[in-house]
């Protein structure tokens, strides 16, 4: 009986400890499909695909995760259709297109399509996305978003907001903010995230900056003293950009998304 009962305490020690080892592989396996999670939105240029490195200027796909959209450039229309991602695989189409036809790239454009919709599963490795099935790589693309964010090198911004009682003064450069909002007090700096990076850089490269200086204020409340005067300068290659003084929290249309970033950001110094 004392055997018996032994063998049966036994029996139940490895049962419990091989559930333990079980959860603990599924728990790990989680973890490791969670580090394998890859954000695929943005646009990507297409740099060649099943053997076709002759295309056409601005061959693009973009991928929208928070509709789950994807458009882009053939060569010769523009497409556009609905991708999901489901257990690492990824289902492109089905997808529609514009009529255009153009003697040159026809070709190369229906390939590009029926590549698309072949697609199962990607990855992305040093800035460049590949889209492949089980059995061969069909596209790869580079980011043309991240690979610009090198290019902010090239640019600083500042914006002051000043009046009698108040003060504040930003400077961006690089991927670093130095914010200072009292006279005489040590200023604070930090690193950028990369996303706050890529959203500075994205909304700075659709500016106009030949315009910047010429840009009217909405209001002027500055002018007596009802609000602080602020002023934005963006110096890209050497090369000095100003706004004309506005009220603080009031810029023009045209850079208030800029704006807005930045004071969003500051605030978080």
């Amino acid at each position: 009986m004392k055997i018996m009962k032994f063998i049966t305490i036994l029996i139940t020690v490895f049962a419990l400890k091989s559930c333990g080892n079980a959860k603990a592989t599924t728990n790990m396996q989680d973890n490791t499909d969670a580090k394998q999670t890859i954000i695929l939105s943005g646009k990507y240029l297409i740099s060649s695909f099943m053997d076709n490195t002759d295309l056409p200027k601005d061959m693009h796909i973009n991928f929208d995760e928070a509709t789950n959209r994807v458009s882009g450039f053939a060569g010769c229309n523009r497409f556009s259709g609905e991708y999901t991602i489901t257990n690492n695989t990824l289902k492109i189409g089905p997808l529609v297109s514009t009529k255009m036809h153009c003697k040159r790239f026809m070709d190369v454009e229906n390939q590009l399509l029926k590549a698309l919709e072949k697609t199962t599963s990607y990855s992305i490795a040093n800035n460049t996305l590949t889209l492949k099935n089980e059995k061969e790589n069909l596209i790869s693309a580079t980011n043309n978003n991240i690979s610009k964010i090198a290019q902010i090198d090239n640019y600083s911004i500042e914006y002051s907001a000043i009046t009698r009682g108040s003060y504040l003064n930003i400077k961006i450069k690089k991927d670093s903010i130095i914010s200072q909002n009292q006279r005489g007090v040590q200023p604070k700096a930090r690193k950028f995230s990369q996303k706050e990076t890529t959203d500075i850089f994205k909304k700075v490269a659709v500016l106009n900056l030949e315009e910047l200086e010429n840009l009217e204020p909405p209001s002027t409340a500055h002018q007596y003293d009802g609000a602080a005067g602020a002023t934005f300068t963006i110096t890209k290659n050497g090369k000095t950009y100003r706004s004309k003084t506005f009220d603080h929290g009031n810029p023009n249309a045209k850079i208030a998304d800029l704006v807005n970033t930045i004071l969003n950001i500051e605030e978080k110094q």
